[in-house]
């Protein structure tokens, strides 16, 4: 193989990288693997394939996650080059996780190149499900079907097994597709249009034939503050005395009978700080609208929580959520003891406690969920929650840090997933924004821009029922990896492919 072969997964990783935000091309996932796959069925050496790996994998994720490097310069007080240095190594460790799909779909071309094709969806699945549970505690940011949020019909069949399915799909398309070009596999590609079809009718059936069972439903407020993250403590405090009664009072007096303020938008530790406290207090008894918020819980000195209150018509505390899925190096350091040399980059943000309980609150009758920041990228804890009886989640989060690149995009449509995966409307209050409100089938219905004050109210819905995806959880996944496995190492399995199909180079 000459070396011109390694162009094809660079190639690849630059076009999966633009199927997301910020140009969201979202097309060319269906098709921005076949370089990379006609690469791997060539069968390299195993030093050319890590080689194209890594051209593959950095493009890949170093696109998508390219606004890391400014957060740590701009607010983690990082110079460029220590920042580009730890961008690297986010890179490499993210190459490492998407190396069993390489690693698995290189070793079976070996055997049959045919064969291979047929199972990189199954392997892709493999790897994307390892990557959200075993990531230096999970890190799914970039999965493929992400970058299907434009595709309206085909992400409808996440409530049936996730974004993994989606990811499942397009690499299937992928595959089929080298495989007609090589092999003339027509059977192969059959199977990926009918799923393909099906699933596409199934989206449409979802969003014009599907009538979702509503419960309970609330005027809400969301308060987008776009508090600024510079300045000194008291510069800060000020301002968010004199902006949040406004904000609070302006939501109550448009009609809101529930009012959402976003994450990190007060200075004040709320059970220490007794003005603070009483302030809050007041302010909602007066009105007696319930209140939202969120700031750290201190239960110890060295027990500190990132949590959410909702304060009732009273005044008093009806409801406390602890955030448990913190964010590696900006919440917490893992294994803190063997790293403690980032200690200085990371400062006082590293000291959370994580939470233990998924805890609903109840405004009237409608039970929420609430999803600090991190945690609506994980599929798993939005599932969990509805299983506990949720009828909507709250999302909270501060996306001021990204500053205007494609990360509050990204971390915007990444979320509207989880109403899809549950079937479930998402209230999503952020700093700077994008606050949306987000119906079930994940349409926006009510969305800000990014760094205005601004604030949204609408008519919250709770829903009830469950979805396949809340009653399976990854099961369907495990099935179809498990069933990518015979085909893969049995002796004799096939590709599907079609009679008297002649090898093609």
């Amino acid at each position: 193989m000459s070396n011109a072969y390694l162009l094809l997964p660079l190639v690849s990783g630059i076009a999966l990288a633009l199927a997301f935000p910020p140009l969201s091309i979202f097309v060319l996932a269906w098709v921005g693997l076949i370089p990379y796959l006609h690469f791997l069925s060539r069968r390299p050496g195993w030093g050319k394939t890590l080689l194209g790996h890594l051209l593959l994998a950095f493009p890949y994720f170093g696109g998508i996650l390219y606004w890391i490097p400014q957060v740590m310069v701009t607010y983690g007080g990082l110079g460029w080059p220590t920042a580009l240095g730890v961008f690297f190594l986010l890179l490499l460790l993210l190459a490492v996780f998407l190396f069993p799909f390489t690693f698995l779909t290189r070793l079976v071309a070996a055997r049959s190149e045919a064969q291979a094709l047929a199972c990189a969806a199954g392997f892709w699945l493999l790897m994307e499900v390892i990557r959200n549970y075993y990531t230096v505690n999970g890190f799914p940011w970039g999965l493929l079907g992400y970058s299907q949020y434009p595709y309206y019909w085909i992400i409808q069949i996440a409530d049936i097994g996730g974004v993994y399915l989606v990811s499942f799909l397009i690499v299937l398309v992928n595959a089929s597709l080298v495989a007609l070009f090589r092999f003339r596999a027509f059977k192969f590609v059959a199977l990926s249009v009918t799923l393909m079809l099906a699933a596409n009718l199934y989206g449409m059936y979802r969003a014009y034939v599907w009538k979702p069972h509503k419960s309970t439903a609330v005027q809400a407020a969301i308060v987008q503050a776009n508090v600024e993250l510079a300045g000194d403590k008291e510069h800060y405090a000020a301002k968010y005395f004199e902006e949040m009664p406004a904000a609070y009072r302006r939501a109550v007096q448009s009609g809101a009978n529930w009012v959402i303020f976003p994450e990190a938008q007060n200075p004040y530790f709320f059970t220490q700080d007794f003005y603070y406290r009483s302030f809050l207090t007041r302010l909602v008894a007066s009105t007696k609208v319930p209140l939202l918020f969120n700031s750290t819980a201190v239960e110890s000195d060295t027990r500190y929580y990132n949590s959410a209150f909702l304060l009732g018509p009273a005044g008093k505390v009806d409801y406390r959520y602890d955030k448990m899925h913190l964010v590696p190096f900006g919440e917490y350091v893992p294994a803190k003891n063997w790293l403690d040399f980032v200690d200085p980059l990371t400062h006082e943000v590293s000291a959370f406690t994580p939470g233990k309980e998924h805890r609903l609150g109840q405004t009237g009758d409608l039970k929420f969920a609430t999803l600090i920041c991190y945690e609506g990228i994980f599929p798993e804890i939005a599932r969990e929650f509805q299983k506990r009886g949720a009828e909507i989640f709250v999302i909270i989060t501060n996306d001021a840090w990204y500053g205007r690149t494609a990360a509050p995009e990204q971390h915007l449509q990444i979320g509207a997933f989880r109403a899809i995966e549950n079937r479930r409307m998402i209230l999503r209050a952020a700093n700077s924004g994008y606050s949306a409100i987000i119906d079930p089938l994940g349409r926006f219905r009510r969305r800000t821009e990014l760094f205005k004050s601004d604030l949204i109210i609408g008519d919250a819905f709770g829903y009830r029922g469950r979805t396949p995806y809340s009653y399976l959880g990854e099961w369907l996944n495990i099935v179809l990896i498990a069933g990518t496995l015979p085909l893969a190492f049995l002796k004799g399995a096939k590709a599907p492919k079609g009679k008297g199909s002649k090898r093609r180079r």
